[in-house]
């Protein structure tokens, strides 16, 4: 059976516990993402920090985050447009060194505290019908990916200004769940790349993945699953639902 060393915990727990909650949060994060197309390092990475060192937790939960998005867009390769995402990704890709300069100039909490202002009231403007849900130009993704880059350089949290981004085109489910898996796959590439050029991925890390991966595939079909079954009014309801949760992690946590 394959051990986790026991360096890497926190606490004093039985190792099989740690292992079963382990593939509990994976599951739970695969599921959200298979069904949303979104979510999985904002579930994973702070329940996996309660249980194992956040060393152990950042690259196990890249590694389960590629397999996740890269799944998806196998499935969902006959929507995505990637040619629609080059100006969030060089808007992303400039923002990523920003972001890591601001951590190192700036407390990190007030930036968090920030984007969780800006995502709560996006989404009060939007149920308060201020903010439509329009096609807007795709130009804008400089400056949505800018802030997403930024944002993800400076504290691993790229995802809310991509989401706001996606939900004011006003795509329909696939399609908004079909763009964002596009995105989501080049910035998870460039992730698993940098932790193995760094060391940061270890054979114990890479190993336990490999265990942990039944769980995740079994995570991301039952939410596939589940997407399919709801409508695109439904799912919009729930994007929005899931940025209020996200604004208040970011506020509160």
């Amino acid at each position: 059976m394959i051990t986790l060393s026991t360096i890497l915990f926190k606490k004093n727990i039985a190792l099989d516990t740690t292992f079963i909650i382990t593939a509990l949060i994976l599951f739970l994060a695969a599921f959200t993402q298979g069904f949303s197309g979104f979510g999985f390092a904002l579930v994973s990475i702070p329940l996996l920090s309660l249980f194992v060192d956040i060393k152990y937790a950042i690259p196990l939960g890249a590694l389960s985050g590629f397999t996740v998005n890269a799944y998806l867009a196998f499935q969902l390769r006959r929507h995505i447009k990637y040619f629609e995402l080059k100006y969030l990704l060089t808007g992303s890709i400039i923002g990523i060194p920003i972001g890591a300069y601001i951590l190192s100039e700036f407390d990190p909490h007030l930036l968090k505290l920030i984007l969780g202002i800006i995502v709560l009231v996006f989404v009060v403007l939007t149920l308060c019908n201020l903010i439509k849900t329009i096609n807007i130009n795709r130009r804008w993704g400089y400056l949505f990916g800018l802030l997403s880059g930024t944002f993800g350089g400076a504290f691993n949290t790229n995802g809310p200004p991509v989401l706001i981004y996606f939900y004011m085109q006003g795509w329909d489910k696939l399609k908004f769940k079909s763009m964002i898996t596009g995105f989501f796959l080049i910035a998870s590439i460039l992730i698993v790349v940098s932790h193995a050029v760094t060391g940061l991925t270890t054979k114990i890390i890479f190993y336990d993945f490999l265990f942990f991966l039944p769980v995740i595939l079994l995570g991301i079909f039952l939410g596939t699953k589940l997407f399919n079954n709801v409508s695109s009014e439904l799912f919009k309801k729930i994007v929005l639902t899931a940025l209020i949760v996200i604004s208040f992690l970011l506020i509160f946590n």
